[in-house]
């Protein structure tokens, strides 16, 4: 826990967490997502970062956007807390989305989308052991060595472009524009996500009707292959996957490293989607080599969709 406050303190910038789940927080990916034309949505997603270790990773954050169908416009509001180290660190953040959609075919469209953020970071060292607090006899003196509290306010903003048809989804974003740079935990540097997703549908048409043995549970599905990057900083991701959409579930399996090819990890997903609501799971296994590196390094998430004002009938 020391070496971690330490390096933060006078080490470079802190990272946005990573989330897995961009179907449970996609205004977290790009400021375009916000507004789905389909239905109001609302969406909570947890995030535990290697609870076995004991260190305190975890990441909370809630959204909620609406498509304005007569202004082809798009509104959205996040709420987002980063923990880190039993709370030593906390970085909690409030921002605004606005989308603009422009219908450029029967099944194409192209979004951008605005971001403000309203961020409150605050670092508090209280409750760390630091060496020097320790007696000779192993008593421990807390008011032996501190150091002071901190915590910064801030706003920065972002921007992002999407485009959406049938058989494809593609877009770029960049967060953290006109933040202060100084190398603290909440200075975080310009961040750069691009994906690019295909919509493979699969039995798909009248050939296959009336369904019968396994095509009534395979006919109309769809198979999203994706690769995505995430830059931040000195820090490169690249994360390469499918996620397969069936009757009412989702399975899904990433691979996310940064291309070193000696540590990686696998990221399985499982989902349930409704009318109503979608709910998912992601556990994330680490690699180093062909070495699994343990429950330390693992890494759960949930996220639930909640679905509002549902009239129209979704697109793959």
């Amino acid at each position: 826990m020391l070496s971690i406050f330490v390096c933060l303190l006078v080490g470079g910038h802190a990272q946005d967490p990573y989330l897995t789940l961009k179907t449970s927080m996609p205004l977290m990916f790009n400021p375009a997502f916000a507004g789905n034309e389909y239905y109001t949505r609302a969406t909570l997603n947890y995030r535990n970062h290697y609870p076995a270790s004991g260190t305190g990773f975890a990441t909370y954050s809630a959204s909620f956007d609406t498509y304005i169908d007569q202004y082809n416009s798009g509104l959205g509001l996040t709420l987002m807390s980063d923990q880190m180290g039993s709370k030593v660190y906390s970085y909690n953040s409030a921002g605004l989305f606005y989308s603009y959609k422009i219908q450029t075919g029967e099944r194409n469209f192209f979004k951008t989308g605005l971001m403000a953020n309203l961020y409150y970071g605050i670092n508090n060292p209280d409750g760390l052991l630091f060496p020097d607090m320790i007696n000779p006899d192993g008593s421990v003196d807390p008011n032996s060595f501190t150091y002071d509290r901190n915590s910064k306010m801030g706003v920065d903003f972002g921007f992002g472009g999407l485009f959406d048809s049938k058989f494809m989804e593609t877009g770029v974003a960049v967060y953290h524009l006109g933040k202060e740079e100084k190398p603290l935990y909440w200075s975080r540097p310009v961040r750069v996500y691009a994906h690019l997703e295909l919509k493979i549908p699969i039995l798909d048409g009248p050939e296959y009707y009336p369904k019968t043995g396994i095509a009534r549970y395979l006919q109309g599905s769809v198979l999203y292959p994706s690769l995505s990057a995430n830059w931040q900083g000195s820090i490169m991701q690249w994360r390469i996957g499918a996620m397969y959409r069936f009757m009412n579930f989702n399975l899904g399996v990433y691979s996310r490293q940064n291309l070193n090819f000696s540590a990686f990890t696998n990221s399985f997903q499982i989902g349930y989607l409704s009318d109503i609501m979608d709910l998912y799971y992601v556990f994330d296994l680490g690699f180093t080599g062909k070495n699994y590196r343990g429950l330390a390094t693992s890494s759960h998430e949930i996220g639930i969709v909640f679905k509002f004002a549902t009239n129209k009938e979704e697109r793959f």
